[in-house]
């Protein structure tokens, strides 16, 4: 379930098999990568006591961050390193998944596919 507010993350709690966030949109225009890092960590402690507060441990839930939608929305495909220290950097904060765009020219998922292809062979194992 995708939820930052209070009634997503009550359902997201609850229900969910993952909890799915992008971030926070307010950021996303004028906030830095910093910025955007702990307000996520702020989600995931949120999700946490949300959990807590209907009894179920939050490890039990995938976290999912899709990217794309945070201040440093093209930087993680901007080469193997610069994705393994964005997943990494999200890892300790709880999260088992990080979904990436498919490289779309002139957008703001514009990227080099080769990196792309190169992300998704060798990322898994550096991260392991």
């Amino acid at each position: 379930m995708a939820a930052t507010g209070p009634r997503g993350m009550k359902l997201a709690a609850r229900y969910g098999q993952a909890w799915v966030t992008t971030g926070d949109p307010k950021l996303y225009e004028t906030g830095s990568p910093e910025q955007s890092v702990q307000a996520i960590r702020g989600q995931a402690e949120k999700l946490a006591a949300t959990c807590a507060a209907v009894g179920r441990d939050a490890s039990e839930l995938d976290k999912i961050l899709l990217t794309g939608f945070t201040p440093d929305r093209g930087r993680p495909l901007e080469s193997l390193d610069a994705f393994v220290d964005f997943a990494g950097r999200h890892a300790e904060l709880g999260f088992t998944d990080i979904v990436i765009h498919w490289p779309i020219p002139d957008s703001d998922f514009a990227a080099d596919e080769r990196v792309f292809e190169r992300i998704a062979m060798e990322a898994p194992a550096q991260l392991a």
